[in-house]
């Protein structure tokens, strides 16, 4: 029997992202989503745990083989049998349904192959003796089932709780944990007569821009928020209430959608569905999104993993990176109110999995003040970039959230990541040649220095001129260069390519 099958964990992977699939369709190379945590479930299972990984995508990884060795091989020292414990395997479906979806359909041929190999790896590392598990993004039903049916444990909060992701109940979760939180309606509004009645509040207690927000978990990226600047309304003073409400109704349609997508007819039928709260809209020049990412254990521990500052864009609302870790004038508070949240989501019944709470944080006369923006359910958008640089760092934050090289005296770490290193020029490229490009150069990952480029979802360069990447440096102003040189390195990559 091989005795790292036996002794080191077996991980199925499925990384389904379970938002409204026609949204998830708007994101340029959403279908390529499930391969972001691929190199730190290779660095995490296979390389530190010693176990065995079988990796599922749709489509399937582009230069598989390239792609296994390079993130088994970022470490430094050799891998010996590694490859032979990863296993990548695809479903030729680039279309906007989920992966559970796709690798769950029983019409589809293919997936009948995907789940039977999917079988086959289970039983096979069960008899060897190895902690078998399935993993996924976020609660899913669909692979809770397929879960039992393998008779595998998951790794996500169960389906049931998805509710508790919701902006109303972010918001009494908020309340519960003695976090503060944007001023707001305290119900849930369905009708535009109610929004335009508590805009109209919220207007006559001096505040000059709201947001509208889609009581729905599975909107994402800020999709479902309208914004509304009051000062654009001209709503005059002395306007009594029955009044102020009429003007606000009617000027409800001038609101600015995030999703472009959609129309005010649309986003209105979205509201009859889901409901809708009603937030201050905070607005500072030095107003940032720190964000904090636990876990709640199978036996009821609450972990803090890391924070970031989140990096938008669109309106300021759609995730496109980060930096690690968040800052240090309010990370103490961060990571406070984030296990408060984590112990709250336990009491409602959250028996384990990632949760990830979003804040907004302006500074104020008295200092940092953190508001309570949202409670996310499931991995956040940071958790590839972490699972990757500390991984590779051999070790998890520190409880003041730091990443610390080469044990209590060594030296810091920070990074940059970004998931939207995107331009029209990079269609056509393929992962080798960005492995090539970056390992070849002075910013490919350094093991012995602990600082460098470390890719990631490449596959979706080719067809959308997209990857992303974490840039690991010792300090922030190296963490920022590195990433810039990135940028700079792939341009130059892409003239020489369609030369």
């Amino acid at each position: 029997m091989d005795t790292l099958h036996r002794r080191g964990p077996a991980r199925v992977h499925i990384q389904s992202r379970e938002c409204d699939p026609q949204i998830l369709a708007r994101f340029t190379g959403a279908s390529f989503f499930p391969e972001r945590l691929l190199g730190s479930a290779i660095i995490d299972t296979v390389h530190r745990a010693g176990g065995s990984l079988l990796y599922v995508t749709a489509p399937p990884v582009l230069d598989p083989d390239e792609q296994v060795a390079y993130y088994l091989g970022l470490p430094g020292a050799g891998h010996g049998d590694a490859r032979t414990r990863v296993r990548l395997v695809g479903l030729d479906d680039a279309g906007p349904r989920w992966l559970s979806e796709k690798v769950l359909d029983a019409d589809d041929p293919q997936a009948a192959q995907v789940r039977a190999a999917v079988r086959e790896f289970v039983d096979g590392r069960r008899r060897d003796g190895a902690d078998v598990r399935l993993n996924y993004f976020e609660p899913s039903a669909p692979l809770e089932r397929f879960a039992r049916e393998l008779e595998v444990p998951g790794n996500q909060p169960h389906s049931s709780c998805i509710p508790l992701g919701t902006k109303h109940s972010g918001r009494r979760l908020f309340a519960e944990a003695g976090i503060p939180f944007p001023e707001g309606s305290a119900g849930l509004l369905h009708t535009l007569a109610d929004i335009a009645g508590e805009v109209a509040r919220m207007a006559r207690a001096g505040h000059r821009a709201v947001l509208v927000k889609l009581d729905d978990s599975t909107s994402g990226a800020g999709l479902g928020n309208a914004m509304l600047d009051l000062d654009d309304l001209g709503l005059p003073s002395g306007t009594d209430d029955e009044a102020l409400t009429g003007r606000v109704l009617a000027a409800l349609p001038r609101a600015t959608l995030v999703d472009p997508a959609i129309t005010w007819d649309d986003y209105v039928r979205a509201v009859e569905k889901t409901g809708a709260v009603v937030e201050e809209w905070v607005r500072d020049d030095t107003l940032s999104s720190p964000s904090f990412q636990g876990r709640i254990t199978g036996d009821g521990m609450v972990q803090a993993v890391s924070t970031h500052d989140q990096v938008f864009t669109g309106h300021d609302q759609s995730y496109v990176g980060c930096r690690f870790p968040a800052s240090a004038e309010y990370r103490r508070t961060l990571i406070d109110y984030g296990v408060r949240v984590g112990r709250a989501l336990r009491e409602r019944g959250v028996g384990g999995g990632d949760y990830g709470v979003d804040f907004l944080a302006r500074r104020t006369a008295d200092g940092w003040q953190l508001l309570g923006c949202e409670i996310n359910l499931r991995g956040t958008g940071t958790k590839h970039a972490f699972g990757i640089a500390s991984g590779l760092l051999d070790t998890p934050a520190t409880p003041d959230g730091r990443l610390v090289h080469g044990g209590p005296d060594g030296s810091e770490r920070v990074y940059e990541a970004s998931d939207a290193i995107i331009d029209p020029r990079y269609k056509g490229l393929r992962p080798a040649q960005l492995i090539r490009a970056v390992t070849g150069s002075p910013l490919g990952y350094d093991p012995t220095r602990a600082t460098g480029v470390v890719l990631h979802t490449m596959s979706a360069a080719h067809d959308h001129g997209k990857f992303g990447a974490v840039c690991i440096g010792a300090d922030r102003a190296e963490a920022t260069a590195l990433l810039r040189g990135l940028r700079e390195l792939v341009d130059g990559l892409a003239d020489q390519a369609s030369r």
